[in-house]
């Protein structure tokens, strides 16, 4: 089945934007089940790149159609263990994902992919052979705060993003790690995903004193970090 890109805008904006922003769509939005009382859930991404780093070269130049790998938990549980790739042509991506188990991710991190030699994952596969042929290894961990709000009449899914920080060196989701800020406490990215077109509603409600859209990727800022 072919995959459908998704579209994705995304905007720096500050303390007082972020909360016009998101009492406007609390109104008409879903939150994320998994968020707390405020409305957040943690997110921490393992990011992957091959031996030339071209997922950090190819943002930096402005290459338009780029691929990460990355494994990602929730609020730094093992319930949730996904391997995801990200394809991105311009501002439209799409996304595959595959569950793995912790002693997979175990696995992986060792440096042993065996169990992916007969997986009938077109991704996971796809991850076995960069990882075989061009040094694909873990770069950096990238943690952060989000709040998601979901509007279904649109397939439309708005995040905030705050508090950003990032780890290198250690590579382990589920060890303590050295964290380094990547963004600071007055700033939220804001990220618009939405599939065909943004409803009017969502639009306008995003657009109130957002600023301009910007190409923010958390794991460059993060590799920056050293």
């Amino acid at each position: 089945m072919e995959k459908v890109y998704r579209n994705e805008l995304k905007y720096m904006i500050n303390t007082h934007q972020q909360k016009v922003i998101s009492s406007r769509l609390e109104q008409i939005c879903e939150i994320d089940k998994n968020a707390d009382e405020q409305g957040f859930y943690r997110v921490t991404s393992l990011y992957f790149d091959d031996y030339t780093d071209s997922g950090v070269h190819d943002k930096l130049y402005g290459i338009n159609k780029r691929k990460k790998f990355r494994i990602r938990i929730y609020n730094g549980k093992d319930e949730v263990i996904k391997l995801e790739r990200k394809v991105k042509n311009t501002s439209a991506c799409v996304k595959d994902s595959v569950m793995i188990t912790r002693d997979e991710y175990n696995h992986i991190l060792a440096g042993d992919l065996s169990f992916m030699r007969e997986t009938h994952s077109p991704m996971m596969h796809d991850f076995y052979v960069l990882y075989r042929t061009r040094n694909l290894r873990p770069k950096v961990i990238v943690d952060y705060q989000r709040k998601a709000f979901i509007y279904r009449y649109g397939d439309v899914r708005v995040t905030m993003d705050v508090k950003m920080k990032g780890a290198n060196g250690l590579y382990d989701l589920f060890s303590e790690v050295a964290y380094r800020p990547a963004m600071d406490n007055a700033h939220t990215i804001l990220e618009v995903k939405y599939t065909g077109f943004l409803p009017e509603m969502i639009r306008d409600m995003i657009q109130h004193g957002s600023g301009n859209m910007q190409a923010i990727s958390k794991y460059a800022r993060c590799r920056m970090l050293g």
